[in-house]
Parts: structure tokens; C-alpha cells; sequence
């Protein structure tokens, strides 16, 4: 005898199947997606062509930010020379409800809290290479782009993107790109005999491109990570780890000099860089930079890698991603593990100190020795 828990079969027989999730109106639908976390995303566009079109949609950011449920993601993009001649993008996937623990000095394997997991094409029609807010508007450049389309604007909360008036005088195909004074400047993506429009900016309030100087074929030739800003000058690092190359926004010119830093942020008003050997801070109320303390362990992390560092503000704390070298001596294999770390610093001693406290770190990839960290994008959805 069945227990009286337990459905009967003449009530089972009695359930419609076509009632589930997928028979509810799509607007239902974006709202129940719309408060899930955007970590469960990637997964959840395999489930079903449904799902996937609808969290590919400019609906779901839209209704996330009428709900304000908007999070900030990390996107982190990839060169895999031996697998596909085009970048590839990961999403770091931070495990909801569970607290993330600093894995450094550990000798056990990772938690697993914390991922970078690959975008599949149904999740993402394809990351931007780059996003900026100009005023109140954002603007984007196509990981592809074409002079039809490759730069686009739209104002935060409408989802309605449109291009802009004048079109890039190149066709590109991921450029790097950096906003200062209003005006976005980009470079590379295109062929390297592009020497007259291998650098472009765009005025935003002339809406109008002009070309920039020509760079020199060593920068051309070589695989461009990402441009930081300092002052008027525009910082271009690339593949080649013995030079910098600026570019000066005053008087318009080219200049090589040795780097002194691998890569800064800024974060609450304070610039963090990171010299190859250890962080330093400073500030404008300081002369000069000073050490950022507390960071050690971190450090001897990062001097373990191949030196290829992003940076990020991540909701007013420095995210760091970085590549450690692994070596198996018992197989003889050599791999590259990609390391996240989340930092918050406290400043001491009438503001001349600043230590951080590493909130949680871990390694979230795992990649052939081949493939290099290129750069990141912080987006919203």
C-alpha cells in the first residue's frame, strides 16, 4: 500500500506536462533570471536555447537594472597560440553563499569557490574589448570590429545602443583602447603596415576620429596587452617586457623609455603599481612612492609567474590576476596556473602607511605554458 505522501498514479496520470519554467512568458522568465547571480549564468545559457537567448539579450541586463540587481564581472581575455589564432574570454565565477579563503602559501589544491570559467558563444554574443563611461554615457568597442560598426554608445539603463556619427578609418579586430579628457584613443587590431591609422582617437564631444602618430614598426609587429593612463601620457605595454612605450597627449609625440612598473590601478584616489619585484602606492599628497605593506607572500607569488599581471578596482578594492609557473616533476609537465586575489587596504599612521589585507586568493585556471594573459574587462550586468 502506497504511503499517503506518496502521489497516486491516477494523480501523476493527471499532471499536465506541458506545464514548466519554459511555458511561462518571457518577461516572467527575465524575472526570475534577473535575480539569480550572474555567476550562474554561463551554465545556465547551456541548459536551453531559451534560456540562452534570453540571457544574451539587452532585456536582461535592462530588468537586472530596474531590479538593482546589477554586479560588476570580470572578464579576463586569453591567447591560446597552439588552439585559435583569436583571443579567448573567460568570466570569473565566484561561488554563491560560500566563503572564499587566501589559498596562498597553501599547499593543498584550491578550494573551487572561486573559477574562471570559458564564455560560451550562447552566453555572450561577443565581449567587448573595451567599455568606458564618457559623462553620462558608455561607450564600446566590438571585440571584432568593422568601420559599419565598431564604436557604440548608450546611456546606463536604456539598453539601446547606437553607433557613433563618424566611423574608425581601419577595420580592427581586438584593439586596446583607454579614455582621458573625454576622448578614447585605440590602437592596434589592424595590419601592421597601418602606419598612418594604427592609433585613432575619438573625440566624444566633437564626435569626430583623428589619426594619431605613427608608433614605430616594433610596436606594430608586437602583441598588445593593454594601455594604463598617468597624468596626459598613455602607457602602451605589450609582449615585449624591456620597453614602454608613451604616448604624450600634450605635445603629441612617440617616446621608449625602460618600465618601471608592470602594470597600476587606481583605487580611492590612491595609484597601486607593481614594479616586477613588489607594490607600491603613492598618492598626490605624497612625494614619491612608498611600499605597500603586508604583501610578501602575495609578491613571492607574482615573482614565481612569467610576470603577465592585470590589475583591476573591483568595487573600491584592488583585484589581482596573475600566472605562476608549475612545473610536475614527476611527468616532466609544464603548465601555467592564473591566480585571482582580492585585496582591501587600510591606511595607518596619519595616512603615511598603507597595509592591505588579502580577503581571499586562489588559483581559478589552469592553461598550457603557451598561452598568455592579455588583458581584462570589468562589466556590469
Amino acid at each position: 500500500m502506497n504511503s499517503e505522501s506518496e502521489p497516486s498514479e491516477k494523480k501523476k496520470k493527471n499532471l499536465n506536462p506541458s506545464l514548466s519554467l519554459f511555458s511561462l512568458p518571457n518577461d516572467i522568465l527575465l524575472n526570475c533570471i534577473a535575480r539569480i547571480s550572474p555567476s550562474y549564468y554561463p551554465k545556465l545559457s547551456l541548459v536551453s536555447k531559451t534560456f540562452a537567448s534570453l540571457i544574451s539579450s539587452s532585456k536582461l541586463k535592462d530588468t537586472r537594472f530596474l531590479q538593482k540587481t546589477c554586479e560588476k564581472i570580470l572578464l579576463v581575455c586569453f591567447h591560446f597560440p597552439t588552439k585559435s589564432p583569436s583571443p579567448s574570454w573567460f568570466s570569473l565565477w565566484l561561488k554563491p553563499n560560500q566563503a572564499l579563503t587566501n589559498d596562498l602559501g597553501k599547499k593543498e589544491e584550491s578550494t573551487g569557490n572561486a573559477l574562471l570559467v570559458p564564455i560560451p558563444s550562447s552566453y555572450c554574443r561577443r565581449p567587448p574589448t573595451f567599455m568606458c563611461k564618457v559623462g553620462s554615457e558608455c561607450y564600446a568597442i566590438n571585440r571584432y570590429c568593422n568601420p559599419s560598426f565598431d564604436l557604440s554608445v548608450t546611456k546606463p539603463g536604456t539598453g539601446i545602443w547606437r553607433k557613433v556619427p563618424k566611423m574608425m578609418t581601419v577595420a580592427r579586430e581586438d584593439p586596446i583602447a583607454c579614455v582621458l579628457d573625454g576622448k578614447i584613443y585605440v590602437m592596434g587590431g589592424c595590419s601592421q603596415e597601418e602606419s598612418k591609422n594604427w592609433g585613432e582617437v575619438y573625440d566624444t564631444k566633437t564626435q569626430t576620429w583623428e589619426s594619431l602618430p605613427d608608433p614605430g614598426f616594433y610596436l606594430r609587429v608586437s602583441t598588445l596587452r593593454k594601455m594604463e593612463v598617468m597624468g596626459k601620457k598613455i602607457y602602451v605595454i605589450s609582449s615585449k617586457k624591456n620597453t614602454y612605450h608613451i604616448y604624450d597627449t600634450i605635445e603629441g609625440r612617440w617616446e621608449v623609455v625602460a618600465p618601471t612598473f608592470e602594470c597600476s590601478v587606481v583605487v580611492d584616489n590612491v595609484r597601486y603599481c607593481y614594479t616586477g619585484t613588489k607594490f607600491i602606492w603613492y598618492d598626490k599628497k605624497h612625494n614619491g612612492s612608498r611600499r605597500v605593506d603586508g604583501l610578501s607572500v602575495l609578491e613571492r607569488h607574482c615573482r614565481a609567474g612569467s610576470g603577465h599581471i592585470e590589475m583591476a578596482n573591483y568595487g573600491g578594492k584592488l583585484l589581482i590576476i596573475w600566472d605562476e609557473f608549475v612545473y610536475n616533476a614527476r611527468d616532466r609537465h609544464e603548465k601555467t596556473n592564473i591566480w585571482c586575489a582580492l585585496i582591501a587596504f587600510e591606511k595607518r599612521n596619519g595616512d603615511e602607511e598603507v597595509w592591505a589585507n588579502v580577503e581571499w586568493a586562489s588559483s581559478v585556471l589552469t592553461v598550457p605554458l603557451s598561452c598568455v594573459l592579455l588583458r581584462h574587462v570589468i562589466k556590469a550586468v
